[in-house]
């Protein structure tokens, strides 16, 4: 394995997200990855590093600083640490904050990337912490997204708006020129999601927010175009990005 910190960097951004505290909440994060195919989701991802036709044998770990509370991120993405593909886990060196982090999977000198993985949301002050990042699918992807609730304009938070433990952010994602539906739901606060596997094909997605199920009170306008590729099609490597999607409310 090897373990290149880029010192520099990192202490940048765990500065930034320590910013203001008074106590050690540093910790590590102990990261793995997997390989699979969309037949073969329900079963154990045992795929190996994809080696054609570049060998991508290193995965590198990235960590973002994101404040949960207004949705967004507070910093650039931070190449933590480099390991070999082939050892599917990794350690960081400490990290301090709140941090979406994600694996991407690269060739050794990292000017070719095979894709990245799904991001997950840390908070150090929960001490070490050991992450699956759900398996890389070599004929499927994904998408992510942030949203806001907007009523009249403005920006309203989740429980202004009357979401609380029973509701949800959902979206729902139909094959161009189909009827076929993907659904997929997201607890509101997060601020953040990612959508299941969903097989290579464009889709027509729209976020709704619902106060429980059955009760939506807002939709966001239609995203069209939503192109889903396999990890090794750039740019998206895998991971659409939608941006952030504004939903009106009642």
């Amino acid at each position: 394995m090897k373990n290149l910190v880029l010192g520099a960097l990192l202490v940048a951004a765990v500065s930034s997200a320590a910013c203001g505290t008074t106590s050690d909440t540093s910790a590590r994060i102990t990261a793995s990855w997997s390989f699979n195919t969309y037949a073969n989701r329900g079963n154990p991802a045992t795929a190996p590093c994809p080696s054609s036709p570049v060998n991508y044998d290193t995965a590198t770990v990235y960590v973002r600083p994101w404040d949960p509370f207004v949705g967004d991120f507070t910093g650039a993405a931070v190449p933590s640490d480099l390991f070999d593909c082939s050892a599917k886990t990794g350690t960081t060196g400490l990290l301090d904050g709140i941090f979406q982090v994600w694996v991407q999977i690269e060739n050794h000198s990292g000017s070719s990337v095979y894709a990245s993985s799904e991001a997950e949301v840390i908070d150090t002050a929960d001490g070490d912490q050991s992450i699956t990042l759900p398996p890389l699918f070599t004929d499927a992807g994904y998408f992510d997204l942030s949203w806001h609730l907007l009523r009249n304009g403005a920006r309203v938070h989740c429980a202004d708006a009357g979401i609380g433990s029973a509701g949800r952010i959902s979206t729902s994602a139909v094959v161009s020129g189909t009827s076929t539906l993907i659904i997929d739901k997201f607890t509101c606060t997060d601020g953040f999601g990612i959508s299941d596997p969903l097989p290579v094909d464009t889709y027509l997605v729209t976020v709704t927010a619902s106060t429980m199920p059955g009760m939506d009170i807002g939709n966001s306008a239609p995203i069209d175009n939503v192109d889903i590729t396999t990890p090794d099609v750039a740019p998206q490597h895998g991971l659409t990005h939608l941006g952030t999607v504004d939903i009106t409310v009642q």
